[in-house]
């Protein structure tokens, strides 16, 4: 399989405005159609896979195939646990442990809300991209309930009340969050001039309210009368120029 480094990642219809309820369907659904471009794929902050269900083939979130190479990166070394990637490299300071201009496209998945340094993150970003690369993340919307109610909790209460909320959800798998790139704003002086980029707005609040079936239902209806603005996840498609 050979990729032409003079072909962009993706189509235009994926960077432009869509809207719907399921951030994970659309989120997996533009990766998925994405990695036939691709030859080396990252996934930043990649963590242990503790959402991964199953390891035959079918779980959405497995993004390995014959020809692609997919990298996990991440500052906790938790990664090498992870099961569905080829590699894991271990974050060490602020640069990124991959060569300049060397991947094809960089997956996020609930880890933008704990980047401290944004500016930092994006120049990483736009450094390791080939020109035409993409980036897709799904991230917490800075002016969602669930962020600002963990704007008000201390961080270090986060895990007490996340665990509450999703008994599931181990501590270790609660991080600190800082919500510093989770607006359109944010991402717009971000991401302008260097790419084309595409935020959507989508629900999710039912999802904290798992343990309160009745509430988590009340809470999507609610939800989707919200504005855009104030509607829980963000999914980012950008492609560097």
């Amino acid at each position: 399989m050979s990729t032409s480094h003079e072909r962009p990642v993706g189509w235009s219809p994926i960077f432009e405005t869509a809207s719907g309820d399921d951030s994970a369907a659309m989120f997996c659904s533009i990766i998925h159609a994405l990695l036939p471009q691709t030859q080396v794929v990252v996934d930043v902050g990649c963590g242990r896979g503790g959402a991964v269900q199953t390891l035959d083939g079918s779980d959405p979130l497995d993004f390995r195939g014959e020809g692609r190479r997919v990298i996990g990166i991440d500052v906790d070394p938790v990664g090498t646990d992870n099961p569905v990637i080829d590699e894991f490299r271990l974050i060490d300071g602020d640069r990124w442990p991959l060569d300049d201009a060397s991947v094809d496209l960089v997956i996020s998945d609930w880890t933008l809300e704990h980047v401290d340094a944004p500016e930092a993150f994006v120049a990483e970003l736009t450094r390791v991209l080939r020109p035409g690369g993409a980036i897709v993340a799904r991230t917490v919307n800075r002016n969602s309930v669930p962020a600002l109610g963990a704007r008000i909790v201390p961080n270090r209460h986060h895990a007490k009340v996340v665990g509450k909320l999703q008994p599931g959800r181990q501590e270790r798998d609660v991080f600190p969050t800082v919500y510093r790139m989770n607006n359109r704003k944010a991402l717009a002086a971000l991401l302008d001039g260097a790419y084309d980029w595409s935020i959507t707005s989508h629900g999710g609040l039912q999802h904290y309210l798992g343990p309160w079936p009745r509430t988590a239902k009340v809470a999507q209806v609610v939800e989707a009368r919200l504005p855009k603005a104030n509607r829980l996840t963000l999914l980012l498609c950008a492609r560097k120029r």
